[in-house]
């Protein structure tokens, strides 16, 4: 009898690996130009739900990343907010600092955050807790620095936020050369907004990229340049900030209203979005790049917002931080009702499309093809 107990265990384990295929191998990750990590990665796919398990661990054996998924690219590597095209996360999702303290547990469902999700820093200190669902921020989110000081408590509705403050954001300006010959001369103004990196209050991470980037390196520019620093756990859409922000570099410079353009990348890319659909009659021209869209109801809502402003659109096919869908959603939105639209697409490119386009020429010529007095004669 016991011996027939074990010959029918050893079948129910043989008949659970058989249903299991398990694949070991060393995922390269570029995370910039010459600087590569290299993860272990462990891949469990189970036939019985057609659900991949999936390990990644640091060089030094660390686990790094414990997730599921209904659809999975094993060479693919992306950011816990993003699905790759092939990639669609179900479940738990985990992530570790290389110390080995927990930096990130997230529940998905059909690849979007929904639930609680929960970040934190590597000294052990909560950095966020939000409410998700269907891949929007929806109830309480939570926010606390390093030292456990808590930040912010904010309340969103289908990823709005419903308790906006209406504060200044510092920024960076730049005028062009010729800027105090002629003090009778407007200029038109590019309005710059960073990628999610650049947050917080030290003015100097703006340089890190973008339009910075190339005035930090000696580029001289036929614009005002403005760039507005978001603060740390913040988006573009948090606060009310815009206006005041306006307003004062209208009084501060010499500012061509009819030239006002606006363009930015990642977070920066998002909120170009959004502060187009809500101040719609500012801008001249707008070129977001590599930004979420579906992230709140209210860029769709104000969809017919963005049909009469010219738009050039960028985004990286291979994006694994932002999906390139993100762009593409709306793009489709606005075909055949916005005559002037343009969306760039780079098959081999991914989230860094935006050093492809603004050390080059091109977006700053079209920017100075649209005036809204020019439009207003039409």
């Amino acid at each position: 009898m016991k011996r027939i107990a074990i010959i029918i265990l050893l079948i129910f384990i043989f008949g659970l690996l058989k249903a299991q295929e398990i694949d070991t191998f060393l995922l390269h990750y570029a995370v910039s130009k010459g600087d590569t990590i290299i993860y272990k990665r462990i891949i469990q796919f189970d036939k019985s739900n057609n659900i991949f398990h999936v390990k990644d661990y640091f060089e030094n054996g660390q686990i790094q990343m414990d997730a599921y998924y209904s659809s999975f690219d094993k060479h693919i590597k992306e950011e816990y907010q993003c699905n790759y095209h092939s990639n669609t996360k179900t479940g738990q999702y985990m992530e570790w600092h290389k110390n080995g303290q927990v930096e990130y547990s997230g529940n998905y469902k059909n690849g979007l955050r929904s639930g609680i999700c929960t970040s934190w820093y590597d000294n052990g200190q909560k950095e966020a807790e939000e409410n998700w669902v269907d891949g929007q921020l929806h109830g309480n989110a939570k926010y606390w620095s390093a030292d456990g000081t808590l930040q912010s408590d904010l309340v969103f509705i289908h990823g709005l936020s419903q308790n906006p403050k209406k504060v200044d954001y510092q920024y960076l300006s730049y005028t062009p050369k010729d800027y105090n010959t002629d003090t009778l001369k407007t200029w038109p103004l590019i309005i710059y907004l960073h990628g999610g990196s650049d947050r917080g209050n030290n003015l100097k991470k703006l340089y890190s990229q973008g339009i910075p980037d190339q005035i930090y390196r000696g580029r001289e520019f036929s614009f005002i340049v403005i760039s507005p620093q978001c603060p740390e756990h913040t988006r573009w859409s948090t606060d009310n900030w815009f206006e005041n922000f306006y307003t004062e570099i209208k009084a501060k410079y010499r500012i061509d209203t009819n030239r006002v353009y606006l363009t930015g990348m990642s977070l920066g890319g998002s909120g170009t979005w959004y502060l187009a659909a809500k101040y719609r009659d500012i801008f001249a021209a707008i070129a977001p790049m590599s930004g979420f869209t579906s992230h709140m109801d209210f860029i769709d809502s104000r969809i017919d917002k963005l049909t009469n402003i010219p738009i050039w659109a960028f985004h990286g096919k291979i994006d694994n931080v932002v999906p390139f869908e993100e762009t593409e959603r709306i793009i489709k939105k606005l075909e055949g009702k916005n005559k002037d639209l343009i969306f760039t697409i780079e098959p081999e490119v991914g989230h860094w499309i935006n050093w492809l386009v603004y050390p080059n020429q091109e977006l700053y010529d079209w920017f100075l093809k649209h005036d809204k007095r020019l439009k207003n004669k039409d």
